[in-house]
């Protein structure tokens, strides 16, 4: 909403030629900005980044330890029951 407010007045704004394409430059130039577009700061932003990557890595370790168990119970049951590869 307050978008849409935002451009129609600064459309305005242009007609009249006061200066306004001068403030939506510096408004488009925070909008390629990650942490503006999500309505963070860039300190919150960079935390958020951080917690992505450490719950991703968690998330890895577990799965190659449940991977590495799977591979034991295959091997396990392979030689109990003389199973071929």
């Amino acid at each position: 909403m307050s978008f849409l407010l935002k451009s129609m007045v600064s459309g305005q704004v242009k007609n009249l030629g006061l200066g306004g394409g001068e403030e939506s430059q510096t408004e488009g130039d925070t909008a390629t900005d990650p942490a503006a577009a999500q309505g963070m700061t860039r300190e919150e932003y960079e935390e958020y980044q951080k917690q992505l990557v450490e719950e991703k890595m968690e998330r890895d370790t577990k799965f190659a330890q449940q991977k590495a168990e799977r591979a034991t119970l295959r091997t396990h049951l392979r030689e109990k029951y003389r199973l071929p590869k």
